[in-house]
């Protein structure tokens, strides 16, 4: 069996990352989207509330072979407590390259076994970013048409009061 981990913060999780994970959901027979714990980042959402928006998302998606979790730690350490063998990683546009490679090698380094497979979201939602989307709904009071998935816009309503 293929098991795949997506990680990600998934601040909230945006329609890109659901594109990435539909295509994930076709290529392995089992994906887990990994919310992680990240110390440098200050989120929005705390990790409980990201699972369940992602679970919500999964449903509405009807991706029988996908699961939403969470973990701390090491990605790679991750994968082989679930073992799995492969890390999906969602690519956007050539700037997000550059730091995904440096994640490549590096988890090369931390275990080769695990093999790392790029995926594209449709073009509609190759430049759309968690950032960007609570950028518009903290400055702006709004929420980008077809951005999110919609417990995500409910939540981020919620969180900013609009």
């Amino acid at each position: 069996m293929k098991i795949a981990i997506y990680p990600g913060t998934f601040d909230p999780v945006t329609r890109g990352h659901l594109d990435v994970l539909e295509e994930a959901s076709l290529v392995f027979d089992r994906v887990i989207a990994a919310v992680g714990f990240n110390p440098r980042k200050v989120a929005l959402f705390t990790p409980e509330e990201r699972v369940e928006i992602l679970r919500d998302a999964i449903r509405e998606g009807g991706w029988d072979n996908v699961e939403a979790d969470s973990f701390s730690g090491l990605t790679v350490d991750y994968a082989h407590a679930r073992n799995a063998a492969f890390i999906v990683r969602g690519l956007r546009a050539v700037t997000d390259f550059e730091n995904e490679m440096a994640l490549v090698l590096a988890n090369e380094q931390l275990d080769e076994s695990i093999k790392t497979v790029f995926l594209l979201p449709s073009h509609r939602h190759l430049y759309l970013s968690s950032s960007i989307v609570r950028q518009a709904a903290e400055l702006g009071g709004r929420i980008i048409p077809g951005s999110l998935p919609s417990l995500a816009a409910e939540k981020l309503r919620e969180k900013f009061g609009f």
